[in-house]
């Protein structure tokens, strides 16, 4: 699917949600730098509500994954995506996704009027949009949306 926008649609910013399971690969493989890069060059504002602020850090803090994490990875993050940021407060209810624990973020996507969840969710990536918003991955982003 190529994703193109005319010019007038490019020069409004990106609104886009990022699935936790993003996250945790970005701060465990050192890759945070290259989504700073991404959020600079793409006028892009990333969305978070509560639920996903929680699911990310309830996520770093399993037994499993708990050792991939220096300390203070995780504040680090959020402090270098905060000017790309906007808190979302939902109000609707999605229940369409086959895993129910993965709604909460097509309810943010649905609520804070993102352009793309982007994802390695299969169960998500499966549905391919939800209202307006499309579902991807995140090398999908990057290689063919080139924003400036």
């Amino acid at each position: 699917m190529r994703l193109e926008q005319s010019d007038m649609e490019r020069s409004k910013p990106l609104r886009l949600v990022i699935d936790t399971n993003l996250w945790i690969s970005f701060v465990i493989s050192n890759k945070l730098n290259m989504l700073d890069d991404f959020l600079k060059s793409s006028n892009a504002i990333l969305l978070f509500s509560p639920e996903l602020i929680d699911e990310i850090t309830k996520t770093v803090f399993k037994p499993k994954l708990k050792s991939f994490f220096p300390s203070g990875a995780v504040d680090e993050m959020f402090k270098i995506i905060e000017p790309f940021s906007e808190m979302v407060k939902p109000t609707s209810k999605v229940t369409i996704c086959r895993d129910p624990n993965d709604d909460f973020l097509l309810t943010l996507s649905k609520d804070g009027n993102a352009d793309f969840l982007v994802t390695g969710d299969k169960d998500l990536l499966a549905i391919q949009q939800y209202k307006t918003t499309r579902i991807i991955t995140f090398s999908e982003l990057a290689t063919t949306r080139k924003l400036t």
